[in-house]
């Protein structure tokens, strides 16, 4: 019976669209997009999503997409956008042309402060591939702010969207040190991960002012895994204290992201 009250609960907020927090689809040949707000909670902050629904066939890319493509611009208007959360991506493409991102729907948790207690806006830019690539530029506008409790339905959505996030390092999952090539072009990462299966894919992310390449081939060293990662542009500014480097780790279906110490 709980079970049944919850569901019928859930659907007359579906139907109530007084109670919604969530923009209109915008749609595009390659695949449509929305933003989802729930209410701020007692400390200020907002709970957000990106929800970006690929059409068949179709990709998008990473926060680093490794030298080709567009990575993902979100603006905020209504409230600070204080950090944007990714999933762990794929390697995409052939060996000629070959970018990070995404080759299925995906969900991009947001997180905001100090919201001005009215709608928040999302000014949106994407690129979206198949057989040529698209640009996607998108006004979203979600309104929570008369709202006292957040919608069922849209709060499960975006935990469900904080689900698919990397974990955190942990025993046996975890950086373990990253090294600067003598010329600059490249870092040495030294990670530990599961040891079952293939071997892991490595990503690394920084400011956008960072720009790496796809890693090479993974490689194990006694009980640690190696890879070589290029680095397409390092600026001649930057600190790593302040703003370190990330380094996110597929291996199977576990996935890791933890700021990686360079020497």
């Amino acid at each position: 019976m709980k079970r049944l009250e919850t569901a019928a609960f859930a659907l007359l907020f579906a139907c109530s669209p007084a109670m919604a927090a969530t923009s209109p689809w915008v749609e595009t040949p390659g695949g449509d997009v929305r933003l989802i707000a729930l209410p701020a909670n007692a400390d200020g902050t907002v709970r957000a999503m990106l929800d970006i629904r690929l059409h068949d066939g179709w990709k998008t890319y990473w926060r680093d997409p490794g030298g080709s493509g567009i990575p993902p611009s979100v603006a905020i208007s209504g409230a600070e956008l204080t950090a944007v959360g990714f999933p762990a991506p794929k390697r995409l493409g052939d060996q000629t042309n070959h970018y990070i991102g995404y080759d299925a729907p995906v969900r991009l948790p947001l997180t905001l402060a100090k919201p001005e207690g009215g709608a928040i806006t999302a000014t949106v830019f994407l690129g979206v591939c198949k057989d040529i690539c698209i640009p996607v530029q998108a006004e979203l506008t979600a309104d929570a702010s008369a709202e006292n409790f957040a919608n069922p339905l849209e709060e499960m959505a975006i935990s469900d969207a904080d689900a698919t996030l990397p974990h955190g390092a942990g025993d046996g999952f975890k950086p373990l040190s990253g090294q600067w090539a003598a010329d600059g072009k490249s870092i040495s990462v030294r990670f530990e991960a599961p040891a079952e299966g293939a071997l892991p894919d490595v990503f690394l992310s920084g400011t956008s002012t960072f720009e790496f390449g796809a890693a090479g081939p993974v490689r194990r060293d006694g009980g640690v895994f190696v890879a070589e990662v290029p680095v397409l542009h390092k600026p001649k500014v930057f600190d790593l204290a302040k703003n370190p480097i990330k380094l996110t780790v597929r291996a199977g279906d576990k996935t890791m992201e933890s700021p990686l110490a360079i020497e």
